[in-house]
């Protein structure tokens, strides 16, 4: 017999993790979510000596063993893959024994069914026996079992991947209890991933995200005053349907979630704290999609980075720490160029060596609709497309899957374009509403609503109604929208307020003051000639009016200025993203006081801001 070679590298990595995929989506496939499914993986150490001498490989035995209602359903055929096979056939032929894959499925009272398989040249030419027996055993399940001739540090550093592909598993799995068993010397190592309370979960697509922060950072690296990250979940994104192998369409659905830990709120976050993006990839039924290869997708077209202030300065190499979820890619982030920064922000660039040290982690979950029910066979081929194409998917969607990172990221990072865009957006809207507001109430002949507004702005006719709601609006949207009003706006107020505060000459009643404004028609502002009619500002303000004021929900399921396209020249209208087809307009002919009193004025003027 000619001498043993030896396997490729990561070879009984991928026909493990194969084995344990096809375990996950068997088990989802039958809809059983039951706490008692467990998933254990052993690797014990069979014999020291090989029939070579010179060699240092040895046998070892691999088990996976699963409990659960549903694994009746399961048969050795189901897991005699093409990686599975590569790695059995390698070992049948140098094995002195008779078989080196087999399947147990242990019942009732020891009852066990044993199947044993020989190989032929590809996967499916696979012959099964049959042999049933009684075996005391406590133990009631099915489990697959393995002969690999693997030299001794290899398979440790395969090991090792083995326990982490587990964890990683553990994090959008978190029903399914996990074990990890390793044997050698006659000592035995187990690492068990348990059941998780719910109050450590999070939403993701249609799996939970695990968020113990002890999954994610070693102990020297948690503050005491935290024990969970706060990762918050982007919009779902439906991509173009992928092309299996038999030539079957499906559709896949993105869903991206961010979190920055430590954990740090937004609003006290300065982005250049961020000295790392960590990117954690997921195919259907929460399997990780990359194993050891390298993620192909490209981080630095996925998001905008200039977008919050920062750059992608070259890929870090993880430290694989044991306890810690391994990420895919690890990339450094820096701060970019001051330019870049709204000048309404402080600049990042300054004291950047300062500050607490925080992970910027990305969540890419691509998963089946729920109305979507491909076969198993179906599904697993599904994550050989995904992790074979995601690079060029990423690429030809990539409009589709920056749209899904920037809607998790601008949850928690600040997003400096998106600021500059409410800006704008402000400076465009306030005139308008604040000559709207003085038009309506110029030609009002309802003298006790005149009066009411008059009092709530402290004015004393219209003349200065327009400069004292503009101002109250600056304010609303600078506490809650963070813009500042222009130079020439707050220099107006100045002098409005100069003004107000000397002794009025010639004062008038209201009834003088109406009379004496209804003729002085050239004095209303009217929108410039030059100006499209569809004006964003318009646009908003119209919103505005038409919005049910009433809803408590207003901020979160509406959102004005939220709802605002994120980056029109990638292809994306404000009419579309605001959802009113760009049919709405402004149009001074319907508004009255009465509209303006109970859905606008009253609350914007007289009881506060409505957007708070």
């Amino acid at each position: 017999m000619e001498e043993p070679k030896m396997l490729p590298p990561h070879a009984l990595l991928e026909a493990v993790m194969q084995m344990v995929e096809q375990v996950i989506i068997i088990r989802k496939d039958q809809h059983l979510m039951a706490r008692t499914d467990q998933l254990s993986v052993q690797v014990f150490l069979q014999s020291d000596e090989v029939s070579h001498q010179g060699t240092d490989l040895m046998w070892f035995i691999i088990r996976a063993a699963m409990t659960g209602s549903w694994i009746n359903q399961l048969r050795l055929k189901n897991f005699v893959t093409d990686k599975l096979h590569r790695v059995v056939a390698h070992s049948q032929a140098y094995s002195p024994e008779e078989y080196c894959l087999w399947s147990d499925l242990v019942g009732e009272q020891g009852r066990t069914r044993r199947c044993i398989a020989t190989l032929g040249a590809g996967p499916d030419d696979v012959s099964v026996r049959e042999i049933i027996k009684k075996v005391p055993s406590g133990w009631q399940g099915f489990s697959v079992q393995f002969k690999v001739l693997y030299s001794r540090m290899s398979m440790l550093s395969e090991c090792q991947a083995i326990s982490a592909s587990l964890h990683r598993i553990h994090l959008l799995s978190p029903e399914i209890s996990l074990e990890y068993q390793l044997g050698l010397d006659e000592q035995q190592s187990t690492v068990k991933y348990l059941p998780n309370r719910g109050s450590f979960r999070t939403s993701i697509g249609q799996r939970k995200l695990l968020t113990d922060i002890d999954h994610y950072l070693c102990p020297a690296e948690i503050p005491d005053w935290e024990n969970k990250i706060r990762p918050r979940t982007g919009s779902r994104v439906m991509l173009n349907p992928v092309r299996l192998s038999d030539s079957t369409q499906v559709r896949v659905q993105l869903c991206v979630a961010a979190a920055v830990t430590p954990p740090v709120d937004r609003t006290h976050l300065s982005n250049h704290w961020c000295k790392s993006v960590q990117l954690y990839t997921y195919g259907p039924a929460g399997v990780p999609l990359f194993l050891h290869e390298k993620c192909p997708l490209p981080v630095s077209h996925l998001v905008r980075w200039e977008d919050y202030g920062l750059k992608l300065t070259g890929e870090l190499t993880h430290s694989r720490q044991e306890g810690v979820a391994w990420p895919d890619c690890t990339f450094q982030l820096e701060t970019a160029s001051a330019a870049t920064v709204p000048q309404s922000q402080p600049q990042q660039g300054q004291g950047e060596g300062q500050g607490p040290s925080h992970v910027l982690q990305l969540f890419l979950l691509l998963e089946l609709p729920s109305t979507s029910v491909p076969t198993i066979s179906q599904q697993i081929d599904l994550l050989s497309v995904l992790r074979r194409e995601l690079g060029q998917l990423g690429s030809d969607q990539r409009v589709k899957f920056s749209c899904a990172a920037h809607s998790a990221l601008n949850k928690v990072l600040n997003n400096h374009a998106d600021q500059r865009e409410k800006q704008v957006v402000m400076e465009k809207a306030i005139p308008h509403i604040a000559d709207a507001m003085q038009t309506v109430l110029r030609y009002s002949t309802d003298d006790s609503f005149r009066n009411r507004c008059f009092a709530a702005v402290q004015v004393e006719d219209s003349r200065g109604l327009s400069t004292a709601v503009s101002a109250r609006l600056w304010d609303i949207a600078a506490d809650k929208y963070q813009v500042t009003p222009p130079d020439s706006v707050r220099d107006s107020q100045d002098m409005s307020s100069a003004s107000a505060s000397a002794p009025l000459q010639n004062a008038t009643t209201p009834s003088d003051t109406q009379l004496q404004e209804v003729p002085r028609v050239e004095t209303c502002t009217e929108p410039s000639s030059s100006e499209p009619v569809l004006d964003p500002a318009m646009e908003l303000h119209s919103q505005i009016l038409d919005e049910d004021w009433s809803s408590p929900d207003f901020t979160e399921s509406v959102g004005i200025l939220d709802a605002l396209p994120l980056d029109n020249h990638h292809g994306m209208e404000a009419a579309d993203t605001c959802g009113d087809g760009g049919g709405t307009s402004f149009n001074s002919d319907k508004i009255d006081a009465s509209t303006l009193e109970d859905d606008w004025f009253s609350q914007v003027i007289l009881d506060g801001d409505p957007w708070a």
